[in-house]
């Protein structure tokens, strides 16, 4: 995918342009922002407890993995997702990692026609069938079609989130994993588990590619 050399490891990305991808250390326990100080937890989440369990990500949002994120959101790669979303089945096939069902970040209904896809969808669907655990895709719905979060402040975008999400499931799984491609301030992941526990669900954990 991006040096046109050949691979031999499932994915279009040969092992010298996976290995400039470092995997993402030091991060708060929580909301899996990058850490400076020797901590386990960060300020802001001690501060506040989120409504999600926990934001999981694999790489850091620059580079390669920006490249790839990128490459599928505007450009239309889609064989992008199939990169991320078998490099996140690999890294949460463990059996820490085991939740009752899997669903992605949606868009609301004219977002999606004017983008034509949903990336986080995408991605979910090659964790899905890597990991063989069940895909809810039509439990969450996006009800509010928001302004776009990258040109708001961390704090408007909490407030322009707020009750965008609804869920529609007639029963709610123990344990959610909501996928992803980039988590950035984590306003969009806390709203999403908010409605997901307000629905009954106990545990949120938000998978994501990359963490800005």
């Amino acid at each position: 995918m991006v040096c046109q050399q050949s691979a031999d490891n499932e994915i279009d990305l040969c092992s010298r342009c996976l290995a400039d991808m470092p995997a993402l250390e030091d991060t708060c326990a929580v909301c899996g922002i990058a850490l400076t100080a020797n901590a386990s937890t960060c300020g802001r989440c001690l501060k506040k407890t989120p409504y999600y369990d926990k934001i999981i990500t694999l790489y850091p949002y620059r580079g390669l993995a920006k490249f790839l994120i990128h490459a599928l959101k505007f450009n239309n790669q889609h064989c992008c997702a199939r990169i991320m979303g078998t490099l996140m089945a690999r890294h949460f096939n463990k059996p820490e990692h085991q939740p009752n069902a899997i669903l992605s970040v949606p868009l609301h209904p004219k977002r999606l026609s004017q983008r034509g896809f949903n990336q986080a969808e995408l991605i979910s669907h090659y964790v899905h069938k890597k990991l063989n655990v069940p895909l809810v895709e039509t439990y969450l719905h996006r009800v509010i079609n928001t302004h776009d979060q990258a040109s708001l402040s961390a704090a408007k975008r909490r407030q322009n989130i707020r009750n965008a999400f609804c869920y529609t499931g007639k029963t709610a799984p123990y344990f959610v994993a909501v996928i992803d491609d980039v988590v950035t301030t984590g306003s969009t992941a806390n709203e999403v588990a908010r409605t997901l526990k307000k629905a009954g669900v106990k545990r949120v954990e938000i998978w994501a590619f990359a963490r800005a």
